[in-house]
């Protein structure tokens, strides 16, 4: 969450998304009053096995009776 202060009314408005508050980063009519964000866990993703490819296997050569 980030609360922005508008200059010219002194109005505040507070943006949850992402996306909002970065809009907001560039706008020169409004302050950013609290500059603290949450920061993200970064977690170590668990060690997963080779996914197979889908799919019909290759045809095999059959082998001549001698």
């Amino acid at each position: 969450m980030a609360t922005f202060r508008c200059l010219a009314s002194g109005q505040t408005v507070t943006f949850t998304y992402t996306h909002d508050i970065e809009s907001m980063k560039g706008h020169s009519g409004y302050v950013r009053i609290d500059e603290s964000e949450p920061k993200e866990e970064h977690r170590a993703l668990p060690m997963t096995p080779p996914v197979k490819k889908l799919g019909r296997p290759p045809k095999v050569k059959a082998k001549a009776n001698a």
